[in-house]
């Protein structure tokens, strides 16, 4: 065979040699691109709340089997009314429960979801709403006001 001969099959055979190669780097690749990015989504059951009532918190983190999730509450004045690290399930998926203090005023309260995932720390933050009913305290102290001095008028002129 002349050198002419063997140098096209020799470019044939690398031709064949990437064409199976070049399939299981793009694999690699694609498979790389879809992973997905670490992120924390959550939720709350409800978007405001009276003192005392429970928030049912639910949320997922992607990107990590069984994660640790720190949760942080904090009040309208971020006076910090709760601190817990839960783990969450196989498929990141975390839920907890906490109540809104009976003391608490009006306002914003703000939940903080953090975990560290493939060396990242991520972070998400949710707002809910604590509605303390309006005057409830107030009106009775009217109604007692005004009543007990026409009660004693009544009384009084009943009597002198």
């Amino acid at each position: 065979m002349n050198s002419h001969t063997l140098s096209g099959l020799r470019k044939k055979n690398q031709y064949w040699f990437l064409s199976l190669i070049v399939p299981f780097l793009l694999v690699g690749v694609l498979d790389s691109i879809a992973q997905e990015e670490p992120a924390i989504t959550m939720t709350a059951d409800k978007g405001s709340y009276l003192p005392g009532e429970t928030v049912q918190l639910s949320g997922v983190v992607s990107g990590q089997e069984y994660p640790l999730v720190a949760i942080q509450v904090k009040d309208s004045d971020n006076n910090l009314i709760l601190i817990r690290t839960i783990q969450a399930d196989q498929n990141g998926n975390f839920a907890i429960q906490f109540k809104i203090p009976p003391t608490a005023t009006s306002g914003k309260f703000t939940i903080s979801a953090s975990s560290r995932v493939n060396g990242f720390v991520v972070t998400q933050n949710q707002v809910i709403t604590a509605k303390v009913p309006e005057f409830p305290f107030s009106g009775v102290v009217l109604a007692i006001a005004v009543v007990i001095p026409i009660i004693f008028y009544r009384v009084r002129t009943r009597f002198f």
